[in-house]
């Protein structure tokens, strides 16, 4: 399918930034938490080149990472550092790491794992290991475990400590997947091949106690764009079978793989996953219709995003989908506590239609256990990215913590780290953080606690 005119994913705040920052003592409106004591990071797409405005992918930009250090009360720093790559290395004429061997620095994720923190996306590609204050180490392989690439969204066991991923690659690995699970040494203890038709993309995954779920659904590559030559290969096929496979977590081999049909849809995010008391596999998940078909530069011309829930029987094979919000929304979100567990609940980020394109505008809370929900707004002009949900050190209920999400102000062409309290959803903001500069939309990032 042709391609729409224009990306647009350039301007607005979707324009890259264009250098590295670091700034000192930021000016802080309310008060920090003072149990906030650590790092705020976001990955996102940042191209370091002019790209061709009628075939940019929001996909493809180079990764730059963007951190906010609090501590004691404080907003003691922030900066922007483009992820390592030959490209970045190149542009800049810094020292070329052979360690750093991807062309493009991871540009999805950032996450700590075993006391590293980790750039990371999918399609191949491997873990760029970054240092506290966000400068480059080099390519991580898990000491040497990992065989291929990694995944943009691993899955966290809170019981054991483990990060759970579902790995693809077109070059790699055309037809398989793979079931990785890294311990909390951070070592690879388990790699598990799973076949496939041909090459899907599969962006993130669900888990629970019981199982690794598999989102095998209509979007995968084209060959033929493939063979072109084109940097985005994926589209949507009407005629790949939709479905979702349930992988035993004690399973050795992927035949242990139970295939389960639903109807053709497409999902980046599982809000989270459980076992439910029948024995069947639930998971919320923010479902489009379809993706990549007429529009292939970027997630939202084809359709738009509702939180569902998908409730996945093992022994029929059969898959149930209902709509728990109607509302446009990405970029759920749920404790960590509650992680693979039944949950009560979640956090997206809600679309709004601007004159040009959708934007990220609200951010939304969601009490599956009621059915309702609150919305959180910013004022005029203001847009929210994913939320992140940080629990308190000893919580005693599920929503006992804060919510903490980058708000750009289109007045000032700024943004801040805007702190809530969960509990008090609708109320008063507890802190806004004023950064230097405007951080462009990107996707996801974490709340990464100091030790000390």
């Amino acid at each position: 399918m042709p391609l729409l005119d224009a990306s647009p994913y350039l301007d607005g705040n979707y324009e890259p930034a264009k250098t590295e920052i670091t700034a000192l003592d930021l000016k802080v409106k309310g008060k920090i938490p003072e149990e906030l004591n650590g790092r705020f990071l976001r990955n996102g797409p940042n191209p370091i080149e002019q790209p061709d405005l009628a075939t940019h992918h929001w996909f493809l930009g180079d990764g730059m990472v963007h951190g906010i250090r609090l501590r004691e009360g404080k907003a003691a720093w922030y900066r922007s550092r483009f992820v390592g790559s030959r490209r970045v290395h190149k542009k800049f004429g810094r020292a070329h790491s052979a360690a750093t061997r991807a062309e493009i620095g991871p540009n999805t994720n950032i996450i700590e794992h075993a006391n590293r923190t980790l750039a990371i996306v999918e399609a191949g590609t491997q873990p760029v290991e970054l240092n506290y204050e966000l400068d480059t180490v080099g390519t991580h392989t898990f000491e040497g475990t990992l065989n291929n690439g990694f995944s943009a969204h691993p899955k966290y066991d809170p019981l054991t400590g483990e990060i759970h991923v579902m790995a693809y690659s077109p070059r790699q690995l055309f037809g398989k997947l793979e079931y990785i699970v890294v311990n909390q040494n951070g070592l690879v203890a388990k790699t598990v091949e799973i076949e496939t038709p041909t090459m899907p993309m599969v962006h993130d995954m669900g888990l629970t106690q019981k199982y690794a779920a598999v989102l095998d659904l209509p979007v995968a590559v084209d060959l033929d764009l493939a063979m072109s030559g084109n940097q985005f290969p994926f589209r949507w096929f009407n005629s790949y079978e939709a479905r979702v496979g349930l992988l035993p977590r004690s399973a050795d081999s992927g035949e242990e793989i139970v295939w389960c049909n639903i109807d053709p849809c497409f999902a980046f995010h599982p809000l989270n996953s459980f076992d439910d008391a029948d024995g069947c596999v639930v998971i919320d998940v923010c479902c489009f219709d379809k993706m990549f078909d007429s529009d292939r530069n970027g997630p939202f011309r084809d359709s738009l995003p509702r939180l569902e829930r998908w409730t996945i029987n093992p022994t029929t094979q059969k898959t149930g989908r209902e709509i728990i919000d109607d509302r446009f929304q990405e970029f759920p979100r749920v404790a960590q506590s509650v992680l693979n567990l039944k949950h009560r609940y979640g956090y997206t980020a809600q679309l709004t239609k601007s004159p040009s394109r959708w934007e990220f505008s609200h951010t939304l809370k969601h009490d599956l256990l009621n059915l309702t929900s609150q919305v959180h707004e910013y004022g005029p002009g203001r847009s929210a990215s994913e939320p992140v949900f940080v629990e308190r050190k000893h919580s005693v209920y599920e929503d006992d913590g804060w919510v903490m999400t980058l708000v750009y102000d289109k007045a000032t062409n700024r943004s801040d780290l805007v702190i809530l309290e969960a509990s008090d959803f609708t109320g008063p903001e507890i802190a806004r953080i004023e950064l230097p500069e405007r951080i462009p939309h990107g996707f996801h990032g974490n709340w990464v606690p100091d030790k000390t």
